[in-house]
């Protein structure tokens, strides 16, 4: 490790880095942090000095980190966050005051299920608090928190590290839902038929054998899955417009009698309910505002 003299270092190089690390494009970061671009691009060409590495590439997408950039990142990020609390004094958060910006990762299922209840929450209690929403999906999230693009994430996601902390927001169950004049579905749906039917299956990944797959193939049995989307929102209107039957949340389909003529059952096998749950890195801990978001998405979410 070579030798620094911390004292010949101007620290405003690591907001620059990581708005950089954030936006991805020099433009965005300069607005970000309230600088002109060629401030951003001045302070880019220290960085890279100081580093000895390129750090940011340019490509037709934006500014692509380099691993070294990567690598000190989460770090860098981290430093932030502690001079923000040590700096902060230990006041308060006020959120009817505040006009910070929260980056939450979300699949589009947890979206749609939490997002009007958050929106609608801060438009009363938070109204200069804005909110960036970036999609995230089972196997990406907790890389996400680990990298620091988003700094909280919900839905359904494996254990995390000893260095993350997660909390269960609820339980989900599963409905079948199939269109409202569904032929096939004038009287209850017992297993064989629901066997026979044409079935719609949701894989962020493309994965034409999922959850319910794996519990019918605990029992030998198998359905017919004639469509896979990667988007949850498009279960309910290609059930409708068609003869498949999805097997997928309730609270993805509780919202459409409203909106779409469907027919829902329950499932005539029993599938286990998957957890929701919220997740942090450890260094969003002790922030005051980060456990007021928490404790805000804990509560809208006991009322869904």
């Amino acid at each position: 490790m070579k030798p620094v003299n911390i004292a010949s270092i101007d620290l405003n190089l690591l907001v620059v880095f990581d708005a950089l690390v954030a936006e991805g494009h020099a433009t965005r970061a300069a607005e970000r942090i309230g600088l002109t671009q060629p401030a951003v691009s001045h302070a880019l060409n220290r960085l890279r000095a100081l580093f000895g590495d390129p750090l940011f590439v340019r490509s037709p997408r934006g500014m692509v980190a380099t691993p070294a950039a990567l690598d000190a990142a989460p770090a860098i990020r981290s430093i932030l966050e502690q001079v923000e609390v040590v700096l902060s004094g230990g006041p308060a958060f006020e959120p009817e005051e505040s006009t910070r910006q929260f980056v939450l990762g979300l699949s589009d299922y947890a979206a749609f299920v939490l997002l009007p209840r958050l929106t609608a929450r801060l438009e009363r209690e938070a109204p200069n608090i804005s909110l960036v929403i970036r999609n995230t999906s089972h196997g990406v999230g907790l890389p996400m928190l680990e990298e620091g693009s988003v700094e909280l994430i919900a839905g359904n996601f494996p254990g995390p590290p000893s260095h993350m902390r997660e909390e269960l927001l609820y339980e989900e169950d599963f409905v079948c839902a199939g269109r409202g004049d569904h032929p096939a579905l004038a009287y209850p749906l017992d297993l064989d038929r629901y066997l026979s039917l044409r079935h719609l299956q949701v894989s962020t990944r493309g994965n034409p054998h999922g959850y319910v797959d794996a519990v019918l193939a605990e029992r030998g049995l198998k359905r017919k899955v004639a469509v896979t989307v990667g988007h949850f929102l498009m279960a309910p209107f290609l059930v409708d417009s068609s003869d498949l039957v999805a097997t997928e949340p309730r609270r993805l389909f509780e919202p459409m009698p409203s909106r779409l003529p469907l027919r829902f059952f329950a499932p005539p096998i029993d599938l286990p309910p998957f957890r929701v749950v919220q997740a942090w890195h450890a260094r969003h801990e002790a922030d005051p505002g980060h456990q007021w978001l928490r404790r805000v998405l804990r509560e809208i979410s006991q009322r869904t």
